[in-house]
Protein backbone atom coordinates (compact mmCIF):
# COMPACT_ATOMS: atom_id res chain seq x y z
CA UNK A 1 0.00 0.00 0.00
CA UNK A 2 1.09 3.58 -0.57
CA UNK A 3 2.92 5.39 2.26
CA UNK A 4 2.19 9.14 2.59
CA UNK A 5 5.33 11.25 2.51
CA UNK A 6 4.21 13.07 5.67
CA UNK A 7 4.48 9.81 7.62
CA UNK A 8 7.90 9.01 6.16
CA UNK A 9 9.16 12.48 7.12
CA UNK A 10 8.08 11.99 10.74
CA UNK A 11 9.23 8.37 11.01
CA UNK A 12 12.70 8.77 9.49
CA UNK A 13 14.32 10.93 12.23
CA UNK A 14 12.75 8.79 14.95
CA UNK A 15 14.13 5.52 13.58
CA UNK A 16 17.51 6.99 12.64
CA UNK A 17 18.02 8.04 16.25
CA UNK A 18 16.58 4.83 17.67
CA UNK A 19 18.72 2.46 15.58
CA UNK A 20 21.88 4.44 16.27
CA UNK A 21 21.19 4.17 19.99
CA UNK A 22 20.33 0.47 19.62
CA UNK A 23 23.69 -0.18 17.93
CA UNK A 24 25.45 1.37 20.92
CA UNK A 25 23.41 -0.73 23.38
CA UNK A 26 24.07 -3.99 21.54
CA UNK A 27 27.78 -3.25 21.24
CA UNK A 28 28.01 -2.96 25.01
CA UNK A 29 26.44 -6.39 25.46
CA UNK A 30 27.80 -8.38 22.51
CA UNK A 31 31.33 -9.73 22.19
CA UNK A 32 31.80 -8.32 18.66
CA UNK A 33 30.73 -5.19 16.76
CA UNK A 34 27.05 -4.81 15.82
CA UNK A 35 25.76 -2.13 13.45
CA UNK A 36 22.08 -1.36 12.86
CA UNK A 37 21.52 0.88 9.83
CA UNK A 38 18.03 2.23 9.20
CA UNK A 39 16.94 1.70 5.59
CA UNK A 40 13.30 2.60 4.94
CA UNK A 41 9.81 2.88 6.40
CA UNK A 42 6.58 1.80 4.70
CA UNK A 43 2.96 1.00 5.49
CA UNK A 44 1.88 -2.60 4.91
CA UNK A 45 -1.43 -4.43 5.04
CA UNK A 46 -2.57 -7.77 3.67
CA UNK A 47 -0.80 -10.93 2.54
CA UNK A 48 0.65 -9.41 -0.64
CA UNK A 49 2.55 -6.85 1.46
CA UNK A 50 3.51 -8.94 4.48
CA UNK A 51 4.22 -12.47 3.20
CA UNK A 52 7.40 -11.46 1.27
CA UNK A 53 8.98 -10.55 4.62
CA UNK A 54 8.76 -14.25 5.54
CA UNK A 55 10.14 -15.71 2.29
CA UNK A 56 12.90 -17.52 4.23
CA UNK A 57 13.01 -19.03 7.71
CA UNK A 58 12.82 -16.31 10.34
CA UNK A 59 13.14 -15.63 14.05
CA UNK A 60 10.14 -13.61 15.20
CA UNK A 61 9.52 -11.88 18.52
CA UNK A 62 6.24 -10.23 19.49
CA UNK A 63 5.94 -7.53 22.16
CA UNK A 64 2.59 -6.16 23.32
CA UNK A 65 1.82 -2.71 24.68
CA UNK A 66 -0.10 -3.81 27.74
CA UNK A 67 -1.15 -0.56 29.43
CA UNK A 68 -2.87 1.61 26.82
CA UNK A 69 -4.15 -0.87 24.25
CA UNK A 70 -1.89 0.40 21.47
CA UNK A 71 -1.25 -3.01 19.92
CA UNK A 72 2.27 -4.30 19.62
CA UNK A 73 5.55 -4.80 17.78
CA UNK A 74 6.84 -7.72 15.70
CA UNK A 75 10.61 -8.15 15.27
CA UNK A 76 11.43 -10.20 12.17
CA UNK A 77 15.02 -11.42 11.73
CA UNK A 78 16.68 -13.62 9.18
CA UNK A 79 17.76 -16.75 11.04
CA UNK A 80 21.46 -16.12 10.33
CA UNK A 81 21.28 -12.71 12.02
CA UNK A 82 19.48 -14.07 15.06
CA UNK A 83 22.01 -16.91 15.35
CA UNK A 84 24.93 -14.47 15.20
CA UNK A 85 23.40 -12.00 17.66
CA UNK A 86 22.30 -14.75 20.03
CA UNK A 87 25.76 -16.32 19.95
CA UNK A 88 27.40 -12.99 20.78
CA UNK A 89 24.98 -12.44 23.65
CA UNK A 90 25.60 -15.96 25.01
CA UNK A 91 29.39 -15.54 24.54
CA UNK A 92 29.55 -18.58 22.28
CA UNK A 93 32.83 -19.41 20.56
CA UNK A 94 33.03 -17.60 17.18
CA UNK A 95 33.88 -20.78 15.28
CA UNK A 96 30.75 -22.42 16.68
CA UNK A 97 28.66 -19.37 15.73
CA UNK A 98 30.06 -19.43 12.19
CA UNK A 99 29.20 -23.11 11.84
CA UNK A 100 25.62 -22.46 13.00
CA UNK A 101 25.28 -19.45 10.69
CA UNK A 102 26.49 -21.50 7.71
CA UNK A 103 24.02 -24.30 8.40
CA UNK A 104 21.22 -21.97 9.65
CA UNK A 105 21.00 -24.18 12.73
CA UNK A 106 18.47 -22.64 15.13
CA UNK A 107 18.80 -24.63 18.38
CA UNK A 108 17.60 -24.12 21.95
CA UNK A 109 20.65 -22.03 22.90
CA UNK A 110 19.96 -19.73 19.95
CA UNK A 111 16.34 -19.44 21.00
CA UNK A 112 17.31 -18.35 24.50
CA UNK A 113 19.85 -15.88 23.11
CA UNK A 114 17.29 -14.47 20.68
CA UNK A 115 14.89 -13.83 23.55
CA UNK A 116 17.64 -11.88 25.30
CA UNK A 117 18.38 -9.88 22.14
CA UNK A 118 14.67 -9.15 21.73
CA UNK A 119 14.45 -7.97 25.33
CA UNK A 120 17.30 -5.51 24.77
CA UNK A 121 15.71 -4.22 21.56
CA UNK A 122 12.38 -3.68 23.31
CA UNK A 123 14.06 -2.01 26.29
CA UNK A 124 15.73 0.49 23.95
CA UNK A 125 12.39 1.25 22.29
CA UNK A 126 10.59 1.59 25.62
CA UNK A 127 12.89 4.47 26.58
CA UNK A 128 11.60 6.35 23.56
CA UNK A 129 7.98 5.44 24.16
CA UNK A 130 8.15 7.13 27.56
CA UNK A 131 9.22 10.33 25.79
CA UNK A 132 7.08 10.13 22.66
CA UNK A 133 3.74 8.64 23.72
CA UNK A 134 1.35 10.89 25.61
CA UNK A 135 0.72 9.33 29.02
CA UNK A 136 3.55 6.85 28.50
CA UNK A 137 3.53 3.34 27.09
CA UNK A 138 5.45 0.13 27.71
CA UNK A 139 6.06 -2.96 25.59
CA UNK A 140 6.35 -6.41 27.16
CA UNK A 141 7.93 -9.37 25.35
CA UNK A 142 5.06 -11.78 24.76
CA UNK A 143 6.60 -14.52 22.61
CA UNK A 144 9.54 -15.47 20.43
CA UNK A 145 9.66 -18.30 17.95
CA UNK A 146 11.22 -19.78 14.82
CA UNK A 147 9.06 -19.73 11.67
CA UNK A 148 9.65 -21.79 8.55
CA UNK A 149 9.83 -20.09 5.17
CA UNK A 150 6.43 -18.88 4.01
CA UNK A 151 4.75 -19.29 7.40
CA UNK A 152 3.41 -16.38 9.43
CA UNK A 153 3.32 -16.07 13.23
CA UNK A 154 -0.20 -16.33 14.74
CA UNK A 155 0.14 -12.86 16.28
CA UNK A 156 0.06 -11.18 12.83
CA UNK A 157 -3.30 -9.86 11.59
CA UNK A 158 -3.55 -9.76 7.79
CA UNK A 159 -6.38 -7.22 7.98
CA UNK A 160 -4.38 -4.81 10.14
CA UNK A 161 -2.13 -1.97 9.01
CA UNK A 162 1.52 -1.98 10.12
CA UNK A 163 4.23 0.66 9.98
CA UNK A 164 7.30 -1.33 8.91
CA UNK A 165 10.82 -0.08 9.55
CA UNK A 166 13.55 -1.89 7.59
CA UNK A 167 17.04 -2.08 9.08
CA UNK A 168 20.27 -3.65 7.85
CA UNK A 169 22.07 -5.47 10.65
CA UNK A 170 25.76 -6.31 10.44
CA UNK A 171 27.16 -8.63 13.12
CA UNK A 172 30.97 -8.71 13.08
CA UNK A 173 32.21 -10.86 10.20
CA UNK A 174 29.07 -13.02 10.09
CA UNK A 175 27.46 -11.10 7.23
CA UNK A 176 24.56 -8.74 7.09
CA UNK A 177 20.83 -9.01 6.36
CA UNK A 178 17.62 -7.02 6.54
CA UNK A 179 15.42 -7.13 9.62
CA UNK A 180 11.98 -5.62 10.08
CA UNK A 181 10.17 -3.84 12.89
CA UNK A 182 6.37 -4.14 12.37
CA UNK A 183 4.55 -1.60 14.55
CA UNK A 184 0.78 -1.70 14.96
CA UNK A 185 -1.03 1.31 13.49
CA UNK A 186 -2.10 2.68 16.88
CA UNK A 187 1.38 2.32 18.35
CA UNK A 188 2.93 4.06 15.34
CA UNK A 189 0.35 6.86 15.52
CA UNK A 190 1.17 7.44 19.18
CA UNK A 191 4.91 7.59 18.51
CA UNK A 192 4.74 9.83 15.44
CA UNK A 193 1.76 11.84 16.72
CA UNK A 194 0.17 11.85 13.29
CA UNK A 195 -2.82 9.97 11.82
CA UNK A 196 -2.01 6.81 9.87
CA UNK A 197 -4.47 5.53 7.26
CA UNK A 198 -5.98 2.14 7.92
CA UNK A 199 -8.53 -0.22 6.44
CA UNK A 200 -12.23 0.70 6.45
CA UNK A 201 -12.70 -1.62 9.42
CA UNK A 202 -9.83 -0.03 11.36
CA UNK A 203 -10.98 3.51 10.63
CA UNK A 204 -14.56 2.66 11.60
CA UNK A 205 -13.21 1.41 14.91
CA UNK A 206 -11.17 4.60 15.32
CA UNK A 207 -14.29 6.71 14.68
CA UNK A 208 -16.17 4.71 17.31
CA UNK A 209 -13.39 5.34 19.83
CA UNK A 210 -13.54 9.08 19.17
CA UNK A 211 -17.32 9.17 19.62
CA UNK A 212 -16.96 7.23 22.85
CA UNK A 213 -14.34 9.59 24.24
CA UNK A 214 -16.36 12.66 23.28
CA UNK A 215 -19.55 11.42 24.97
CA UNK A 216 -19.74 13.70 28.01
CA UNK A 217 -22.68 11.77 29.46
CA UNK A 218 -20.75 8.51 29.67
CA UNK A 219 -20.90 7.45 33.35
CA UNK A 220 -18.21 5.63 35.25
CA UNK A 221 -17.83 3.85 38.55
CA UNK A 222 -15.53 4.89 41.34
CA UNK A 223 -12.96 2.33 42.54
CA UNK A 224 -14.50 -0.20 44.93
CA UNK A 225 -18.08 0.39 43.74
CA UNK A 226 -20.20 -2.10 41.81
CA UNK A 227 -19.82 -1.49 38.10
CA UNK A 228 -22.69 0.71 36.95
CA UNK A 229 -25.29 -1.15 34.81
CA UNK A 230 -25.85 1.93 32.64
CA UNK A 231 -22.31 1.81 31.22
CA UNK A 232 -22.61 0.88 27.56
CA UNK A 233 -20.23 -0.49 24.96
CA UNK A 234 -19.92 -3.65 22.91
CA UNK A 235 -17.75 -6.40 24.36
CA UNK A 236 -16.07 -6.53 20.95
CA UNK A 237 -14.22 -3.30 21.86
CA UNK A 238 -12.23 -5.14 24.57
CA UNK A 239 -11.95 -8.55 22.88
CA UNK A 240 -8.19 -8.24 22.35
CA UNK A 241 -6.84 -11.78 22.84
CA UNK A 242 -6.58 -13.90 19.67
CA UNK A 243 -8.96 -16.90 19.77
CA UNK A 244 -7.32 -20.33 19.64
CA UNK A 245 -9.07 -23.67 20.09
CA UNK A 246 -8.19 -27.34 20.24
CA UNK A 247 -10.57 -30.26 19.90
CA UNK A 248 -11.02 -32.14 23.17
CA UNK A 249 -9.46 -35.28 21.70
CA UNK A 250 -6.20 -33.55 20.72
CA UNK A 251 -3.17 -34.27 22.90
CA UNK A 252 -1.96 -32.17 25.83
CA UNK A 253 1.40 -31.77 24.04
CA UNK A 254 -0.35 -29.69 21.37
CA UNK A 255 -1.54 -27.32 24.10
CA UNK A 256 1.98 -27.07 25.51
CA UNK A 257 3.27 -26.09 22.06
CA UNK A 258 0.51 -23.49 21.63
CA UNK A 259 1.45 -21.81 24.91
CA UNK A 260 5.25 -22.11 24.87
CA UNK A 261 6.01 -21.70 21.17
CA UNK A 262 3.02 -20.13 19.44
CA UNK A 263 2.53 -17.47 22.10
CA UNK A 264 -1.14 -18.00 23.03
CA UNK A 265 -2.22 -17.08 26.56
CA UNK A 266 -5.51 -18.97 26.57
CA UNK A 267 -6.73 -22.11 24.82
CA UNK A 268 -10.38 -22.89 24.15
CA UNK A 269 -11.34 -26.57 24.25
CA UNK A 270 -14.15 -27.43 21.87
CA UNK A 271 -16.51 -30.32 21.28
CA UNK A 272 -18.11 -30.41 17.83
CA UNK A 273 -17.31 -26.74 17.35
CA UNK A 274 -18.75 -25.63 20.70
CA UNK A 275 -16.54 -24.23 23.49
CA UNK A 276 -16.67 -26.44 26.58
CA UNK A 277 -13.84 -25.03 28.73
CA UNK A 278 -10.77 -22.78 28.77
CA UNK A 279 -7.15 -23.49 29.72
CA UNK A 280 -4.74 -20.73 30.69
CA UNK A 281 -0.96 -20.49 30.63
CA UNK A 282 -0.86 -21.40 34.32
CA UNK A 283 -2.98 -24.53 33.70
CA UNK A 284 -0.54 -25.71 31.02
CA UNK A 285 2.51 -24.86 33.12
CA UNK A 286 1.15 -26.99 35.95
CA UNK A 287 0.96 -29.96 33.59
CA UNK A 288 4.48 -29.24 32.31
CA UNK A 289 5.88 -29.29 35.85
CA UNK A 290 8.77 -27.27 37.30
CA UNK A 291 11.48 -29.33 35.60
CA UNK A 292 9.96 -29.41 32.11
CA UNK A 293 12.53 -29.48 29.29
CA UNK A 294 15.41 -29.88 31.75
CA UNK A 295 16.20 -33.39 30.62
CA UNK A 296 14.67 -36.63 29.37
CA UNK A 297 10.89 -36.74 30.01
CA UNK A 298 9.88 -39.13 32.76
CA UNK A 299 7.27 -41.85 32.15
CA UNK A 300 4.81 -39.65 34.05
CA UNK A 301 5.58 -36.68 31.76
CA UNK A 302 5.07 -38.79 28.65
CA UNK A 303 1.75 -40.10 29.97
CA UNK A 304 0.49 -36.60 30.79
CA UNK A 305 1.58 -35.13 27.46
CA UNK A 306 -0.20 -37.94 25.56
CA UNK A 307 -3.52 -37.40 27.36
CA UNK A 308 -6.47 -35.92 25.44
CA UNK A 309 -6.48 -32.23 26.37
CA UNK A 310 -10.20 -32.47 27.13
CA UNK A 311 -9.28 -34.42 30.28
CA UNK A 312 -7.79 -31.28 31.87
CA UNK A 313 -10.01 -29.20 34.17
CA UNK A 314 -12.91 -31.50 33.37
CA UNK A 315 -14.96 -30.11 36.29
CA UNK A 316 -14.49 -26.49 35.27
CA UNK A 317 -17.61 -24.33 35.26
CA UNK A 318 -17.39 -22.46 31.96
CA UNK A 319 -18.14 -18.76 32.34
CA UNK A 320 -18.61 -17.00 29.00
CA UNK A 321 -20.27 -14.03 27.34
CA UNK A 322 -22.09 -13.74 24.02
CA UNK A 323 -20.47 -11.70 21.24
CA UNK A 324 -23.39 -9.25 21.38
CA UNK A 325 -22.88 -8.67 25.11
CA UNK A 326 -21.70 -5.44 26.72
CA UNK A 327 -18.47 -4.49 28.44
CA UNK A 328 -20.36 -3.95 31.67
CA UNK A 329 -21.74 -7.51 31.55
CA UNK A 330 -18.23 -8.81 30.95
CA UNK A 331 -16.86 -6.79 33.87
CA UNK A 332 -19.53 -8.08 36.26
CA UNK A 333 -18.88 -11.70 35.25
CA UNK A 334 -15.13 -11.27 35.71
CA UNK A 335 -15.64 -9.59 39.08
CA UNK A 336 -18.09 -12.23 40.30
CA UNK A 337 -16.00 -15.23 39.23
CA UNK A 338 -12.56 -13.62 39.80
CA UNK A 339 -11.45 -14.17 36.20
CA UNK A 340 -8.40 -12.72 34.45
CA UNK A 341 -9.91 -13.39 31.02
CA UNK A 342 -13.41 -14.13 29.72
CA UNK A 343 -14.20 -16.10 26.55
CA UNK A 344 -16.54 -14.53 23.99
CA UNK A 345 -18.74 -16.94 22.02
CA UNK A 346 -21.12 -16.78 19.07
CA UNK A 347 -24.80 -17.74 19.28
CA UNK A 348 -23.75 -21.27 18.36
CA UNK A 349 -21.17 -21.41 21.14
CA UNK A 350 -18.09 -21.00 18.92
CA UNK A 351 -15.14 -19.17 20.47
CA UNK A 352 -14.70 -15.70 18.96
CA UNK A 353 -12.05 -14.24 21.27
CA UNK A 354 -11.06 -13.46 24.84
CA UNK A 355 -11.58 -10.36 26.95
CA UNK A 356 -8.57 -9.83 29.28
CA UNK A 357 -9.07 -7.96 32.53
CA UNK A 358 -6.57 -5.23 31.59
CA UNK A 359 -8.63 -4.31 28.50
CA UNK A 360 -11.78 -3.90 30.62
CA UNK A 361 -9.97 -1.82 33.22
CA UNK A 362 -8.50 0.37 30.50
CA UNK A 363 -11.97 0.96 29.03
CA UNK A 364 -13.35 2.13 32.37
CA UNK A 365 -10.22 4.19 33.03
CA UNK A 366 -10.79 6.10 29.80
CA UNK A 367 -14.47 6.47 30.62
CA UNK A 368 -13.53 7.77 34.05
CA UNK A 369 -11.62 10.68 32.53
CA UNK A 370 -15.00 12.20 31.69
Amino acid sequence: METPESIVEKARPFFLDYFQSLSEDLNLLATAPVECTFSDVTLMRGRDDVVPLFATDRSVAYAEEDSSGLGGLHLVFDVTTSIALAGMMMMTNEAVIQEKVSSRAYDEETHEGFREVSTQIITALNRRLEEKVAGGAHLFLDSSKYTDAGKLPPTLDMEATYLVASVEIQVAAFGNSMAYWLLSRKLAESILRTPIPGSKKEMAGADADVEEEEDEALPYTAPGELLAPQVVGSVRLVMTETPFTLKEEEKVMRGITAITQDGYRYIGIERKGVLIRVLSQSDIHQVMGPFYDSGTPTPRDKALHALPIGKLNAQQQLVKIASDGTINEAAELMQKHKLLALPVVSNRGTLRGFVPIHAVLDYFRRAGKK
